[in-house]
């Protein structure tokens, strides 16, 4: 059987999807997969320790309805070529829409079984009312959607959230299988000159809150800085560490000014994947308390930061919505909070900064529970299992 795996999201590309497909396709029988993926800068680094057959091509990745056209088309050529040529039996779809409408064409002209794999946001940003012009102009992406996922043989779903998200759209439950993002815990066991990056940044006897992720609305970072006047009073030597880069730095800074909280506050920018292990051990604990935006069909469908904090003896604080609940039980690994009450946050912050033996204990637990859950292995034998087993 030779399987084919589409994906417009791969590293070096950085990014919880990105992360869950590479991590789960790279502990499948190599001799039995071969990956479509964008050639980036960087990735034949990468490349060159895989041990299965990777393509890579030149095809856009910017936003906008034209640009991703023409990268839907591309993939759909090479796709044809690859089951006229190598003998492809079945096509793994790492986007629903992209690289699920490729399944879903080539299912059409060749009887293929396909599987689109959902990740939260990606799907619900067509699911949800339409309240605007452009709003409705993703009627035909929604249409589209209902094409892909009821004509697919198996549909991966991310996390519990988004397999009911998928049910509730009209898909019958035995079609939907959750497999959540596996992480690769090894990875943090090789920490960078931890105690030179805290020299870095300032942070020798500071109390230290870390958040890695795009800066972009959904992700909290916002509530936490309203939080941090609070804290403030409590623990004086707080420090909020931000590493990541978006669109949403400039209110993230001008929110911080505004609260006098500014010098309580570092921007890292982006950092990349291989340095945060480094960034993970210095900090007493990770935070992102991810909120849904209705109006935009934006949340968070799992969180894999989280387990990458728990993977370095971390606990974490996220917010209670979307998937988050499959990555953080409340109490085990991590601490669930209101995600748009800053009071809320705070205190939490406060109880678990005070609180070393808890740390120490939610840390250890969540180390232990990302091990045994979320293993790459386990992850990948549960997807052979479902789709790739003759």
């Amino acid at each position: 059987m030779k399987s084919l795996m589409i994906s417009s999201d791969f590293p070096p590309i950085s990014g919880g999807q990105s992360k869950f497909l590479f991590n789960l396709w790279c502990n499948l029988n190599p001799d039995e997969i071969i990956i479509l993926a964008p050639r980036i800068e960087g990735c034949e680094v990468i490349d060159n320790k895989l041990p299965f057959t990777i393509i890579r091509l030149n095809i856009p990745l910017c936003d906008g309805l034209l640009i991703k056209s023409i990268k839907t088309l591309i993939l759909l050529f090479h796709t044809i070529k690859l089951i006229l040529l190598k003998k492809i039996d079945r096509i793994h779809c790492g986007q629903v829409l992209s690289a699920g409408f490729v399944g879903y064409i080539c299912h059409i002209l060749f009887r293929k079984p396909y599987f689109p794999y959902v990740h939260g946001a990606d799907f619900l940003e067509f699911t949800t009312p339409f309240h605007s012009f452009k709003r409705r102009g993703l009627r035909w992406g929604k249409i589209l959607l209902n094409l892909i996922l009821k004509n697919a043989s198996l549909i991966i779903a991310n996390s519990s959230f988004t397999k009911n998200a998928l049910i509730d759209f009209g898909i019958p439950e035995e079609k939907v299988k959750v497999i959540n993002p596996p992480v690769d815990y090894k990875r943090f066991e090789v920490v960078r000159d931890a105690e030179g990056l805290k020299e870095n940044y300032g942070l020798r006897g500071k109390k230290v809150m870390l958040t890695v992720g795009r800066l972009v609305e959904r992700k909290g970072h916002d509530y936490v800085i309203k939080a941090m006047p609070e804290i403030i009073k409590e623990i004086p030597e707080i420090h909020y560490l931000i590493v990541g880069d978006g669109p949403y730095k400039n209110e993230l800074e001008i929110l911080s000014e505004r609260l006098n909280v500014r010098d309580f506050i570092t921007f890292t920018g982006f950092i990349p994947d291989e340095n945060l292990s480094s960034y993970y051990t210095i900090c007493d604990f990770f935070i992102m308390v991810s909120r849904e935006i209705k109006e935009r069909g934006d949340i968070e469908g799992f969180g894999i930061v989280y387990l990458e904090a728990n993977a370095a003896k971390k606990p974490v604080i996220a917010g209670r919505s979307g998937g988050i609940g499959d990555a953080v039980e409340d109490g085990v690994n991590g601490i669930l909070v209101n995600p748009t009450d800053s009071g809320n946050i705070a205190k939490a912050i406060i109880k678990l900064m005070k609180d070393d033996g808890m740390r120490t204990k939610l840390g250890m637990i969540g180390y232990k529970r990302v091990i045994a859950q979320f293993n790459p292995k386990r992850q990948a034998d549960t997807l052979y299992k479902l789709t790739l087993s003759p």
